[in-house]
């Protein structure tokens, strides 16, 4: 492991390999996952428009849904780290919860310094954006706290701003060849990128 992560670097060509790999070396655990994620997702959504004009109960339901993603999302990055970590996920490890109220901190804080890099000027708000994509990362890695994991994600990404930017931009182009195949290729894609990201977070933290 890196003792200084200002001099750690990464190849975006090998990170989108090493992605597709693992994508394809579990390629049916990983649909059936996001076909999971789907439902869910779909299901939440459902009650809410089931409720009509009920206020309350919308309410109730919207709190519900918003809950769930935060679930979801801990457990996808979850199940991200064990599979490149060579390790076996399962369907479960989807419903990861430990670190909820962490990760909903950091998201409040997050989209706080968000807001305020894009009032000062655009560049900014990319650079927070690009800087601080591995806080949540570091909440379900290792269960730091949302200010810890805002100046750890900082501290790992520095020297690698634009290359990370430009990684992103790799892998939204990535999905957006998913979305072209009918959509059906975001079955790949998605967790390639998935992938492909969090082996660069493993390589930086």
């Amino acid at each position: 492991m890196a003792t200084n992560s200002a001099k750690v670097k990464f190849s975006k060509k090998e990170a989108v390999k090493f992605g597709f790999n693992l994508t394809k070396k579990n390629l049916k655990f990983l649909i059936i996952l996001y076909v999971i994620v789907i439902l869910v997702s779909g299901f939440f959504s459902s009650l809410r428009v089931t409720t009509g004009d009920s206020i309350g109960a919308s309410g109730i339901f919207g709190l519900l849904q918003f809950i769930v993603n935060l679930v979801i999302g801990m457990g996808i990055i979850n199940i991200g780290l064990k599979l490149v970590d060579g390790k076996k996920a399962k369907y479960k490890d989807l419903f990861y919860y430990k670190p909820i109220l962490n990760y909903f901190l950091a998201s409040i804080a997050q989209g706080f310094i968000f807001v305020i890099g894009f009032l000062l000027l655009i560049i900014p708000g990319i650079i927070f954006a690009v800087r601080l994509q591995y806080v949540n990362y570091l909440i379900v890695d290792k269960n730091l706290g949302p200010i810890e994991a805002i100046k750890k994600s900082w501290h790992i990404t520095r020297g690698n701003t634009w290359n990370l930017f430009f990684f992103g931009i790799l892998l939204g182009l990535i999905n957006l060849l998913g979305v072209l195949a009918l959509l059906v290729g975001l079955f790949v894609t998605v967790p390639l990128t998935l992938l492909a990201n969090t082996s660069v977070y493993r390589k930086l933290s």
